[in-house]
């Protein structure tokens, strides 16, 4: 943490925050670590539990600092649902909570209440600075992430380059995290967009000259689409980082025919494991390797199993994922070419139809191809005899009837799928077809059953 500040006073007068043309220089973030020092150090808010709701900011970037240095686990919370949030303050067991509002003033309450969990009274009587992160929660309680802070930041104490990196995975992301502390470490620009829309991204991408992005392919397929990624200047982009799900060989083909100069790098994380060292095949290849000196990886019966530095210490509210020596079960299906691992999909994605497995982003890899689909995205039916059939939303390009679409989609899929991977049921929505977060929502309607 000392390394950090020591890394902010070399570069006092260089700005590390913008946002809507206002630069916050790192001696302005010197000066909210010492201001909220001084406040918490007075209200005794040390190795307690703090749930910290914000989205970023250069006072949301110094308390966090600060709730470090003092031995404080901070929870994270961006744009939670209010029912939501309640829960997962009561699920952390915090003891104060810290709202930021727009201006960046914090309010403050307090909680009559003291950590049970065993990983919180660990890092309690450590004096040992935590961070719990959830999961998006999108098909029911989201689960409670305990890490150890300080690994998470060590892997950027080797200098790298400095750049101007846009902030667009969440404050409260391990790949948001990841991205605020490189540009951190490395005396970068964090360019904050005005919101998370390709008009918005594009438009803060062309106005600050940014370098570097990590997004979602969901996102950069919606850029795509957009009028945004032709009518904005984004050559200044060196690198975009993709991951949280796999990405489309199609979007990937799109995105290095409009930016030849950018190279494109799939990066693998978990909430649970943190963002794992990694290097793509190439800019147009779905292939990459993973693991270094600090992490190992190894493929079990086809899942991708991690142990690394940056691996959460437990759930609060889930047992234990852990193999007996130490290996986080991600719960990743891949695919190996030598070195180099191709990710299938989330195990509880898969779909079985009549004991054929159905890789929902595979079938979505190939329906998008079909002429006229913006996105879509597969889930599954419950069927009394199969099992399961699979299930297909689309969001259309123009307009087009169902009857028509239906006899167009399944001659496209006559010779490119087996005939158990062919949607059996097809909707056509103007809603998106992805979570607040960009990853793809592909759970079944509680209703779909035939």
């Amino acid at each position: 943490m000392e390394e950090l500040l020591a890394r902010f006073v070399a570069a006092r007068e260089q700005p590390a925050v913008v946002r809507e043309g206002d630069a916050t220089p790192y001696g302005r973030l010197l000066d909210l670590i010492e201001h909220f020092e001084g406040e918490l150090r007075a209200e005794g808010c040390e190795r307690s539990v703090v749930a910290l709701l914000a989205d970023y900011s250069p006072a949301a970037i110094a308390l966090l600092i600060v709730l470090w240095r003092l031995g404080n686990t901070a929870a994270l919370m961006t744009n939670r649902a209010a029912a939501q949030e309640q829960t997962l303050i009561e699920l952390c067991q915090a003891q104060r909570v810290a709202r930021l509002d727009a201006t960046g003033a914090v309010h403050w309450s307090r909680r009559d209440q003291s950590p049970a969990d065993p990983l919180l009274i660990q890092l309690r009587d450590r004096g040992e600075p935590g961070l719990i992160l959830f999961s998006s929660g999108s098909t029911g309680t989201p689960k409670a992430s305990v890490h150890r802070a300080m690994p998470l930041l060590e892997n950027h104490a080797i200098r790298k380059r400095s750049l101007i990196t846009i902030a667009f995975l969440l404050f409260d992301h391990v790949g948001g995290l990841n991205t605020l502390f490189y540009v951190l470490f490395n005396g970068g620009q964090l360019v904050i967009p005005q919101a998370r829309t390709p008009y918005c991204v594009a438009r803060a991408i062309a106005t600050h000259r940014v370098q570097a992005m990590t997004t979602s392919p969901t996102f950069l397929n919606l850029l795509l689409l957009s009028e945004a990624a032709h009518t904005h200047d984004l050559q200044s982009l060196e690198v975009i980082n993709y991951g949280t799900e796999p990405m489309p060989d199609g979007t990937l083909l799109a995105l290095h025919r409009l930016l030849p100069q950018t190279r494109l790098s799939q990066s693998y994380g978990l909430t649970e494991t943190g963002v794992i060292p990694g290097r793509s095949e190439s800019s147009d290849s779905g292939w990459l390797k993973l693991g270094d000196e600090r992490c190992d990886v190894r493929v079990v019966n086809g899942m991708l199993e991690i142990k690394s530095r940056t691996t959460m210490m437990g759930y609060l509210n889930e047992p234990s994922p852990f193999t007996q020596d130490g290996y986080f079960r991600t719960g990743d299906v891949v695919e190996q070419k030598g070195p180099y691992l191709r990710i299938r999909g989330r195990r509880s994605e898969v779909i079985n139809v009549g004991g054929e497995k159905v890789y929902p982003a595979e079938i979505e890899n190939v329906l998008k191809e079909l002429p006229n689909v913006a996105d879509v995205a597969v889930s599954h039916t419950r069927h009394a005899i199969a099992g399961n059939l699979v299930t297909a939303k689309f969001t259309l390009v123009q307009m087009e009837g169902l009857n028509t679409f239906k006899q167009r989609l399944h001659a496209f899929c006559r010779d490119r799928l087996s005939p158990f991977q062919i949607p059996r049921k097809v909707l056509l929505t103007q809603a998106p077809l992805h979570s607040e977060r960009f990853k793809k929502r592909r759970a079944p309607d509680k209703d779909d059953a035939i």
